[in-house]
């Protein structure tokens, strides 16, 4: 495998670049010296790694498996390389954290503000994704901690810590004109008469709402990427949308939208903060850390 080394560096750069050219341009090396390593490493793993046409080059089927291996590989000993560099004072460090819009802003924010006051040297990067693909992302090295909502399985998770850090609750909101905010109490069925506007389903919110209204209820109208956008939708009067209160409190406020009283279960839910038990939190990282757990419910 050492003598393959420099050659996943070339693999990786050219899966990502899509071309052989630019490839080469990125790692300062000749275009024929890069062609020269890939033809070198599927002779070594005896598989094609790459389709190649005059547009470009595109994986084969092998060629993605062994990307996703050595896209985590790489990201580890940089996140190694990294941890190195802030013991030897070196740089001042990098925090790397993955949340969703609605974690970022109702919890994390502050605390980010907070940091970079006390911090302004260590470089922070954010990456925004939904709940199983942030945990996807800390498995991989690719972030050192996550803010996540609930549901979120504690179960088969052995290799993860949960901190929970904040209480939310799920409410449903609708525009004034519709009659069902003239409502005095709303059961589940009249509900289910009106458009549903929802976060998409692989989101956790969406899979805790539709939980609690029931295999048997309607499927959403409008179904939508962010929370700023359920409220958009909501204060046209286009459906009922299911927020979190606090996403909703100043549209509520200043009566662009109405909370509805229904008469359906929805148990708060909870932010955790999670981070992986076998590997080291980065100097960057425990400064965070330290200020998070002190919000632990």
């Amino acid at each position: 495998m050492s003598d393959n080394v420099s050659r996943y560096a070339t693999f990786l750069a050219t899966a990502e670049c899509s071309s052989v050219s630019r490839a080469a341009k990125q790692l300062f090396v000749s275009q024929p010296a890069v062609s020269a390593e890939i033809a070198a490493l599927e002779n070594s793993l005896k598989v094609k790694l790459f389709f190649r046409s005059n547009r470009g080059v595109t994986l084969t089927p092998e060629g993605r498996v062994l990307y996703e291996y050595i896209k985590k590989a790489f990201a580890f000993i940089e996140a190694g390389e990294e941890k190195l560099r802030e013991i030897s004072g070196l740089k001042t460090g990098l925090l790397r954290i993955g949340a969703s819009d609605m974690t970022l802003r109702f919890f994390l924010l502050d605390y980010i503000a907070a940091y970079r006051a006390e911090y302004p040297d260590v470089r922070v990067n954010i990456t925004n994704a939904p709940t199983p693909k942030t945990i996807e992302s800390l498995r991989g090295g690719m972030i050192d901690f996550a803010v996540v909502s609930e549901p979120i399985s504690l179960t088969g998770n052995d290799d993860l810590f949960f901190i929970p850090v904040r209480k939310i609750q799920d409410i449903f909101v609708a525009a004034p004109t519709l009659p069902i905010a003239q409502e005095k109490k709303i059961s589940k069925e009249m509900l289910a008469t009106y458009p549903m506007v929802m976060l998409e389903r692989h989101t956790s919110t969406r899979r805790y709402v539709s939980s609690c209204l029931g295999a048997d209820f309607p499927a959403p109208a409008v179904e939508l990427a962010t929370s700023d956008l359920l409220l958009e939708f909501a204060e046209r009067g286009i459906g009922v949308a299911s927020v979190v209160e606090d996403f909703a409190a100043k549209s509520i406020a200043d009566g662009r939208v109405v909370k509805l009283d229904v008469d359906l279960a929805l148990p708060p839910r909870r932010f955790y903060v999670v981070y992986l038990k076998r590997l080291p939190l980065s100097a960057a990282a425990s400064a965070m850390m330290d200020k998070l757990r002190k919000a632990e419910i």
